[in-house]
């Protein structure tokens, strides 16, 4: 459990860096400044346990939860990026969309995997 989550992470820093590096090359950056990695990362850390806490609660409608992480998630982001000064290079809606992409990516990750993970259960379960 905490081997995937450890992956998660770092994987949706990985897709945070990528998306970052897109739309920077839209505004003719040139470069990304070292912390922004790790405030990427630490942000992504805060999401991801966020996101496993409002899993713990049993929610009657699928939307809801959904929506919820959702709101927190780009809520996060847009006071990391007051307190990290990231709106002195974006505006509010742009990091907004930026942060609503990643996690979209994110999603279908997750929904890939937990596919195969279905897959192997079904035929582990054919071989018996």
């Amino acid at each position: 459990m905490m081997k995937k989550a450890i992956l998660n992470v770092f994987a949706m820093t990985g897709i945070t860096l990528v998306v970052l590096s897109l739309v920077a090359l839209c505004y003719n950056a040139s470069f990304l400044c070292l912390e922004t990695v790790f405030q990427a990362l630490g942000l992504n850390l805060l999401i991801y346990l966020g996101i496993m806490f409002i899993n713990t609660i049993e929610f009657r409608f699928y939307l809801l939860e959904t929506g919820l992480k959702l709101v927190y998630s780009i809520a996060l982001v847009l006071i990391a990026g007051k307190i990290f000064g990231w709106y002195q290079n974006l505006s509010a809606p742009v990091l907004g969309g930026m942060a609503l992409v990643i996690l979209l990516l994110c999603g279908y990750l997750d929904m890939l995997s937990l596919r195969n993970e279905i897959k192997e259960i079904n035929d582990l379960i054919g071989e018996k």
